[in-house]
């Protein structure tokens, strides 16, 4: 079925999102972040995962994965396959063109230092390889596609990078986050 029918039919949707990230000799953490092409039909401009994709019917979900990586930030195959399955993020969300139940299924990839992803099949506008403390002041702002951001705040928590001694919220967003649909 077309992805732009699902709503039609409260058919859930599937993608698959990746946090590209790198890790510092010092250990330091910084996450990759793609802007998203002007032209881009939705979210037009905004802050994405460093590769993210839908999931077509019948087509696995790891070669939508090596597949996506090459088209968007031109990230080889032998790369690609190292990404880790770690989480799944679902939730429902309505607009102008319906009611959507989505999940996606979280891979988290740690890149080589020198890596840098390229713009590919012009989805992606720039890419950004920012501090973690960054990413966390930019996830608090309207500048992320939803979805991403909270595939991203996934990633904080999961790292560590949040905690429930100092985020007053952090039930509600880990709740949040693993919506049953």
């Amino acid at each position: 079925m077309e992805r732009a029918a699902t709503s039609l039919f409260g058919v859930k949707r599937y993608g698959v999102h990746v946090n590209g990230y790198t890790v510092s000799d010092s250990r330091k953490v910084s996450m990759w972040l793609a802007r998203r092409s002007i032209t881009k039909q939705t979210y037009p401009g905004l802050l994405d995962n460093m590769v993210a994709g839908g999931l077509a019917a019948g087509v696995g979900i790891k070669h939508t994965l090596i597949k996506e990586c090459e088209e968007e930030a031109c990230i080889p195959a032998d790369i690609a396959v190292k990404a880790h399955p770690v989480s799944t993020v679902s939730y429902t969300y309505e607009d102008e063109e319906g009611v959507f139940a989505e999940s996606q299924f979280v891979f988290d990839l740690e890149l080589p230092l020198d890596f840098k992803p390229c713009i590919g099949d012009g989805e992606v506008e720039k890419f950004y390889l920012l501090p973690i403390e960054k990413v966390k002041e930019l996830l608090a702002t309207d500048d992320f596609k939803p979805n991403s951001a909270m595939v991203i705040l996934d990633f904080l928590i999961r790292h560590s990078f949040i905690e429930p001694d100092t985020e007053p919220y952090y039930q509600e967003l880990v709740t949040g986050l693993h919506q049953t649909l």
